[in-house]
């Protein structure tokens, strides 16, 4: 068993397909497919069942696709480690995020990060805080800004608290909320509301709000486009929660109302708690924590 042929079996079961693995990872259709039955040969078992348009692991598969994710995992752990030693942090740093962290200034964050490091790639992945934390314990992922409950803990996954970010109801310009700079989120209870899909933490927190305020939301549409719902939400078609800061500066016709009873994004840097990691995450991960504070203190 080779290393090379670990990386091909973690490639294919990524693509699901072997002409797009092999292109990839830049060798023949013909050499991976060799190398994998070799490899099948070896185990004398099957990786993957293969027909005319997509490739599917077996149960065996999987689990073989798993423990080798974890030596390849290892073994960039062991190179970066001694890229370290030389001063040269190189590899790659994957990053997932959640659509608004303007509370924490992430875009110059990751800009002056790569000042510092520039033999650092970035990969940066975009989704909700659910697909963003199974990314984390599949190893696909080596850090996550995610937002959780304050007291949200999981055995797999350690999260090290940033910011808050409050939440406000956008309503239309001639919505009767318009005109009140606070309202008490139970006088909703009647609202068409624009939501966060369920994917989102936020939805939940949300939903949980409502709950409090002794009402379920009316849900007429859900989507993780902001620039969407608050187009709806100018349009009449219902009102919504929002980070106070993904609102500010919008050209569209929305009106914004402060809630007397706090609705809070908790944002969280999201690092996974059992395996190693590479100097290049330890040294993001302290950046990050040093950034915030360094933020906290401009704004006192």
């Amino acid at each position: 068993m080779e290393i090379h042929q670990l990386q091909y079996v973690v490639e294919v079961a990524k693509q699901r397909n072997f002409t797009r693995a092999a292109d990839e990872i830049c060798v023949t259709q013909s050499t991976l497919s060799h190398q994998i039955a070799k490899l099948e040969d070896e185990l004398d078992i099957k990786l993957f069942d293969r027909n005319s348009r997509i490739v599917f692991p077996t149960e065996a598969g999987e689990e073989f696709i798993n423990h080798a994710k974890a030596v390849l995992a290892t073994l960039e752990v062991a190179k970066q480690s001694v890229l370290a030693y030389r001063k040269l942090l190189k590899g790659t740093l994957r990053i997932g995020v959640i659509a608004s962290l303007g509370t924490i200034d992430y875009a110059n964050m990751l800009a002056q990060f790569h000042k510092e490091h520039q033999g650092l790639n970035f990969e940066i992945v975009q989704d909700g805080t659910y697909s963003l934390l199974e990314k984390i314990r599949a190893r696909e992922l080596d850090v996550a800004f995610a937002a959780v409950a304050s007291q949200e803990a999981d055995e797999d996954v350690a999260f090290y608290h940033l910011a808050y970010d409050d939440y406000v109801l956008a309503v239309p310009p001639g919505h009767a909320f318009a005109g009140r700079e606070y309202i008490n989120l139970s006088e909703a209870a009647e609202e068409r509301f624009i939501f966060q899909p369920s994917s989102d933490r936020m939805h939940y927190t949300c939903m949980e709000a409502c709950a409090e305020a002794g009402f379920k939301p009316q849900i007429v549409c859900q989507s993780n486009h902001s620039p969407t719902c608050l187009a709806l939400i100018s349009a009449g078609m219902g009102i919504g929660f929002f980070p106070r800061e993904k609102i500010s500066g919008q050209k569209l016709a929305i009106a914004v109302v402060k809630l007397k009873q706090p609705v809070q994004k908790n944002i969280v840097l999201a690092v996974g708690k059992h395996f190693s990691l590479s100097p290049a995450v330890v040294a993001f991960n302290r950046f990050v924590i040093d950034w915030v504070q360094a933020l906290r203190l401009e704004e006192r």
